[in-house]
């Protein structure tokens, strides 16, 4: 019975994964408008590195925030990434240490 149980849970558990979503859009390739229409404008930061125009958005507060970061290629999206705090990172589809879902 105790077997049946666990089979029955995984089985359920199985069906859950499958409505798991990884990420929130995917912002690559699209312009800079599709970002700074959830993040607003102007960015907190705007700079030039390596010949790329980099926006960057402070969002949340000193003690929980998340710095979000946006690399142009040119008039479109190269990257989307956050750092910090999880949870904020997550209200902005940009995990901590990374973009969620979105590596290549």
């Amino acid at each position: 019975m105790r077997h049946l149980v666990i089979l029955a849970a995984l089985s359920l558990a199985g069906c859950s994964l499958g409505d798991l979503k990884m990420g929130g859009p995917n912002y690559k390739g699209q312009p800079l408008s599709a970002v700074t229409t959830k993040l607003g404008w102007p960015p907190n930061q705007t700079q030039t590195i390596a010949g790329q125009k980099v926006y960057t958005w402070l969002e949340g507060n000193a003690i929980a925030g998340c710095q979000v970061q946006v690399v142009m290629a040119g008039d479109v999206i190269d990257s989307y990434t956050g750092s910090g705090d999880a949870n904020i990172c997550a209200q902005y589809d940009a995990m901590a240490g990374g973009l969620k879902g979105y590596l290549d």
